[in-house]
């Protein structure tokens, strides 16, 4: 097969790669709306500026300590000619269910840098935006990967109708840039959850938007929760399927209590609360399932196979 004729999009359903554990877990997220063609590495597009630039440059260099996460995001219809919109999702300790949500509107994307390194270091000198919105971000990034064009970009069009059909009023999609996963495209993040998602189709779509239909739905496109762990991700999805959709309005903590060196064991322990404060926690054990390891191209463009090996949960235990 030629390289115009890949897609790792295609080659990953066909090999049967369980995606859930492959949820990124970045403490902030900033999504700057900036109007598409993108560039293949998103902040040198023709829409942002130097100073938002060299800013990301300087956030990525520290990302140790700011574990931040720039994204570009745009929706022709929510575009509002007098100023440009930046959202920003902020981890929670403890027991929660989703990232802090702010959002803020600055006059022009200039200003976008300056708001921002306020932000970083403590500092904020503009008043957020009130918004209980919803923020369904679609990765339609194909200059970075063209499996987010092929699938990305229809799934985009078909999510805006369906969120019009059925008059979720509360609900914004936008197109997004690289969020990873593209071998899982078409892809997209739930925030304020920051729950991910690939191999996405519009009937899981509707029940992961109205949390109806049958929960068994996410057993394929669940790519886990971003609050969490990777390892914590696979003990979460076994939870939900026991639980079903009131799960997501569970408060959860997570951690890993041991692994080993190349994490081909890993314990972890998940801690929720329900709305009506009951309490449980469980734990279970992460194991490499390596008889099973597949070599799969990471990306369209890779030259190079690499190792894809499915973990699987063992000794589910509730413990409290």
């Amino acid at each position: 097969m030629s390289a115009t004729q890949f897609f790792c999009a295609e080659s990953s359903r066909q090999a049967g790669i369980d995606i859930i554990g492959s949820a990124s877990t970045h403490e902030i997220y900033i999504a700057i709306e900036c109007p598409t063609p993108w560039a293949a590495d998103d902040l040198d597009s023709p829409g942002v500026p130097a100073n938002l630039r060299q800013l990301g440059e300087e956030v990525y260099n520290d990302y140790d300590r700011l574990q931040t996460r720039f994204l570009l995001i745009y929706n022709e219809s929510l575009k509002a000619p007098d100023y440009t919109r930046i959202l920003i999702f902020r981890k929670v300790s403890g027991l929660t269910n989703g990232y802090s949500q702010q959002e803020f509107h600055v006059a022009d994307i200039e200003q976008v840098a300056p708001l921002i390194k306020d932000y970083l270091t403590g500092h904020p000198t503009t008043t957020s935006q009130e918004s209980a919105t919803r923020d369904f971000l679609i990765c339609t990034h194909g200059s970075h990967d063209k499996c987010c064009a092929k699938y990305g970009n229809p799934f985009y069009r078909q999510t805006l109708a369906t969120v019009a059909e059925r008059s979720l009023d509360r609900v914004r999609v936008w197109q997004a840039s690289h969020i990873g996963g593209h071998r899982f495209a078409p892809t997209a993040i739930d925030f304020p959850t920051g729950r991910y998602y690939g191999y996405l189709d519009q009937t899981a779509l509707v029940s992961i938007l109205t949390r109806t239909g049958e929960i068994q739905c996410l057993k394929s496109v669940y790519r886990g929760w971003g609050m969490l762990p990777w390892a914590a991700q696979f003990l979460e999805k076994e939870l939900i399927l026991m639980h079903g959709w009131q799960w997501f309005d569970y408060k959860v903590t997570a951690q890993v209590l041991e692994h080993d060196e190349e994490e081909i064991f890993n314990r972890v322990e998940l801690s929720f609360e329900t709305p009506a404060n009951e309490q449980q926690t469980y734990t279970a054990d992460i194991v490499a399932d390596v008889s099973k390891t597949v070599y799969l191209k990471g990306s369209c463009s890779s030259q190079q196979e690499s190792e894809v090996t499915p973990y699987i949960v063992k000794n589910l235990t509730r413990i409290q």
